[in-house]
């Protein structure tokens, strides 16, 4: 099948996002079909064997460049004569719409509380944009069918859009198993000594893009709170962004010496078999990787019931959910829970009714099949 694949970056380690989209093209490659990408950027390594057709985003139009994209980038996969369109960024028409990147507006309320969410998008032309563009993209004859990665995306569609039950399905993220799995375990102590933290320390680990949003302020304040309960507590950030504020934080606490911040790390699997919990208190994700790929390596989870990955936690048994995220106390007790009665790594896994890459694939391609059956 010739299947045409439309994300604004094409590039795998820009983010969670982005790798997904080239894994999936690429696995769709290896089994045969040919594989057309409409991106406003990409790596041609990534790309390699695959038609490639750019779209600008021009920064010079601000806020309207969301919907410049969008409307182009669809055309542009039309023409392209794919038997099949999956949108995995903003963008139409197409078969199916991955909704990977979230909702707008349940960002907006979920940031500024519902009042203050009216009251940008009415003031802040990129807000107002961008909300045109999102329920633009649930217009009759827009998708055959579209794709929410948690149940929680799922619910909030059915109830901000109108779209029917039917035209609405649930595929959560895939793991890679070859890199994300259990027996990375035994590589634990080699990887803690090279950064100096102790073989025997209790290590909390926090990993993400968008510190802000994913959580790095709550996720201090919680570790801070645990460590006066423990003195074998240690914190590990990974990832590239802003940490002067948490680093001020540790250090006016006194535990800067108990923290590492390790930066963009192409070893994100052992850092996550090499931490006894992860915690990532997001303010809002569709379904964060992160999550899935912690449980993967038998590290239990600690986030926030603002992340549709929630769906792969039991609390108690791999992780917790919180209720709260900015509570520092709730993130402290649930933490240390984990720590005192640490759940075996494979009772993590089996736990979390994980999907491997391959199925994942395999269902979006059922998928766009049925779309395109109904477009026939």
């Amino acid at each position: 099948m010739h299947i045409a694949i439309v994300r604004t970056e094409f590039i795998r380690n820009r983010g969670g996002a982005e790798r997904y989209a080239v894994n999936l093209a690429r696995h769709w490659q290896s089994q045969g079909h040919r594989i057309s990408v409409v991106c406003a950027r990409h790596d041609s390594a990534d790309a390699e064997g695959m038609q490639v057709v750019k779209v600008s985003r021009p920064k010079v139009l601000g806020p309207y460049k969301h919907n410049w994209f969008a409307k182009r980038a669809g055309a542009a996969a039309l023409e392209t004569g794919a038997e099949a369109v999956l949108c995995l960024a903003r963008a139409w028409p197409g078969d199916v719409l991955r909704l990977g990147d979230g909702l707008h507006q349940l960002w907006l309320e979920v940031r500024y509380g519902t009042d203050g969410a009216r009251r940008r998008a009415l003031l802040n032309p990129r807000h107002r944009e961008l909300l045109k563009l999102e329920a633009g993209l649930f217009e009759p004859g827009r998708f055959g069918l579209y794709v929410a990665n948690s149940e929680m995306m799922r619910e909030e569609v059915l109830r901000r859009f109108g779209v029917g039950a039917d035209r609405i399905t649930v595929i959560p993220n895939g793991v890679d198993w070859s890199r994300f799995h259990t027996g990375l375990r035994e590589g634990r102590d080699a990887l803690r000594q090279a950064h100096g933290v102790p073989i025997d320390a209790k290590l909390v680990l926090f990993s993400g893009m968008d510190f802000r949003r994913k959580g790095l302020p709550e996720a201090v304040r919680g570790f801070i709170e645990l460590a006066r309960r423990n003195g074998a507590a240690w914190f590990a950030c990974v990832g590239p962004g802003y940490t002067e504020s948490a680093e001020a934080a540790l250090r006016a606490a006194g535990l800067l010496g108990r923290a590492r911040f390790v930066g963009r790390s192409d070893d994100v699997a052992a850092w996550y078999a090499a931490a006894d919990v992860f915690v990532l208190p997001t303010m809002h994700d569709p379904s964060a990787n992160a999550v899935t790929e912690s449980l993967a390596c038998g590290t239990p989870v600690v986030t926030s019931s603002e992340n549709g990955a929630k769906q792969h936690i039991r609390d108690g048994v791999n992780g917790w959910v919180l209720r709260d995220r900015a509570d520092a106390s709730e993130l402290a007790e649930r933490v240390s829970q984990l720590l005192e009665n640490p759940p075996v790594p494979e009772a993590v896994v089996d736990a979390s009714h994980l999907l491997s890459h391959e199925v994942n694939a395999e269902r979006m391609l059922d998928a766009l099949k049925q779309a395109r059956a109904l477009r026939v």
